[in-house]
């Protein structure tokens, strides 16, 4: 919301249809430009009939859509009209950064409306996302007994499965009958919005395991739960939410129970969780390996942005200006032969985007679980390997090209021994700095293009001057 002002009609309809056409990945489209302009309109002159049909007729996330391109005055309007539990159902498919907006928007009882509506691992999440002051405000603003429930999740670690679980599921004792199983699941649907599976605990409230929803309804009813209980996988409270997702690829749960040091289950998981960690996940590596902040978007201020960018900018300039004294070191060779100054980034330019390629296999290995302490000097071997031959592919080529084009038959092979040489090395590099940041438990998207960017440039410029000082 912070750029509307900004927009005419015209642009927010153009920009909200090309958004939601991104977004879609099925032909139909949910708005037409016609319809969002109407929409927008109907919004702005206050027609009730228009409202009304939006209300009705268009899915939370669609209607969270056309409140992002609203100014504040009609997004208020907007959402005050809808009822406290669509308030919760488009309150949670904005951004953190519309649900900050809001908070700081609604007045305290219009919160805490929407607030104990929310799931507690919703909360949670926008919680984390402001300051101390306002969320002890917001706590206290609702009931007593979801304020203590939120407060004993936000001491869960950060991007950890505590701050993930969903406190409320629904669960039955091990010792129950079947009857009495459904008569408790029952007044749980009340407080659930989903039932995927129904937990098992025992006496002291421990996991014992699972049951479906058909298994309890076709079995006998006085049989006990514990005839036709199931194993589960858990996942404890302490567990970073990149092996949460890598969880649930493995086992294909739609939930899971996450449990205690002493195996009791404290909550659950859910599918739609995971989805969010996944993109949050790979959104993270992408802007890392690019050297930029995780917290900037295209709506991201002109100066915030020159401020997270720079450091990593700078760093790559100390960097480059380190390189640029192999370089220097064989001047007399360049004076000799000017003509090496032109080819010479070919060979520091290729190898860079040879490491590229190694690192982005080696991060999406990491990030999907493929590459871990049992396989990583096969992976490593694997590359060399790779590295190997394109340095001969790529090299002979080279030396092809540059024959046909400079016609010097020493200088051409002196171009294709440093291009395999370098492409080697570039694999070395690409796959074994990721692995040794891992080690030091630094995330390898961080720095790993940035070293692999300048050992290539460097070994680079040595390899082909220094074989053009031996050879020419």
């Amino acid at each position: 919301m912070s750029e509307k002002n900004t927009l005419s009609p015209e642009n927010i309809v153009r920009r909200m249809s090309d958004k939601m056409k991104n977004e879609s990945q099925i032909d139909n489209e949910v708005f037409d430009i016609g319809e969002i302009e109407e929409f927008l309109n109907g919004i702005k002159k206050r027609d009730e009939e228009i409202i009304k049909f939006l209300i009705q007729t268009k899915h939370p996330a669609d209607i969270a859509d056309i409140i992002e391109f609203l100014d504040e005055e009609d997004a208020l309007f907007l959402f005050r009209r809808f009822d406290v539990e669509l308030q919760r159902k488009v309150f949670v498919e904005f951004t953190n950064e519309e649900q900050a907006e809001f908070v700081e928007l609604l007045d305290l009882h219009e919160i805490s409306q929407v607030l104990e509506q929310l799931e507690s691992d919703d909360i949670a999440y926008l919680f984390s996302e402001l300051d101390k002051n306002t969320r002890e405000i917001l706590l206290n603003t609702i009931n007593k007994e979801d304020s203590d429930r939120i407060r004993s999740q936000l001491t869960f670690k950060e991007n950890t499965a505590g701050r993930l679980m969903n406190l409320d599921f629904a669960w039955i004792r091990s010792s129950e009958n079947a009857r009495n199983a459904i008569r408790s699941l029952r007044k749980a649907a009340r407080e659930t919005d989903d039932l995927y599976v129904i937990y098992v605990l025992d006496e002291d409230g421990k996991l014992a395991g699972m049951v479906t929803l058909k298994d309890l309804l076709i079995a006998n009813s006085n049989s006990r739960v514990s005839k036709f209980i199931q194993p589960v996988q858990s996942i404890h409270y302490d567990t970073d939410q990149e092996e949460v997702a890598l969880f649930f690829k493995k086992y294909h749960f739609l939930s899971a129970p996450v449990i205690d040091d002493d195996n009791r289950m404290i909550g659950r998981i859910t599918m739609d969780d995971v989805l969010d960690i996944v993109e949050e996940e790979a959104t993270e590596d992408i802007y890392r390996m690019g050297g930029v902040s995780e917290d900037e978007s295209l709506a991201s201020g002109i100066v915030g942005s020159v401020k997270k960018r720079i450091l990593w900018l700078v760093m790559n300039l100390g960097i480059a200006m380190i390189t640029t004294s192999v370089v220097s070191f064989y001047e007399d060779t360049i004076q000799r032969l000017v003509i090496l100054a032109s080819l010479m980034p070919i060979v520091a330019g290729m190898g860079g985007n040879a490491g590229t390629q190694a690192i982005t296999i080696m991060v999406r290995g990491f990030a999907t679980g493929e590459l871990n302490e049992m396989n990583w000097f096969t992976v490593i071997r694997r590359e060399l390997a790779i590295g190997f031959i394109n340095g001969i592919l790529v090299g002979s080529i080279t030396v092809l090209v540059t024959y046909l084009v400079r016609h010097d038959i020493q200088i051409a092979s002196v171009m294709g021994m440093a291009m395999m040489f370098n492409l080697l090395i570039a694999g070395l590099v690409g796959s074994s700095v990721p692995l040794i940041l891992k080690y030091f438990k630094i995330d390898p998207a961080i720095g790993s293009s940035i070293f692999v960017t300048a050992s290539t440039d460097m070994f680079g410029f040595f390899c082909f001057l220094g074989l053009a000082t031996l050879l020419l």
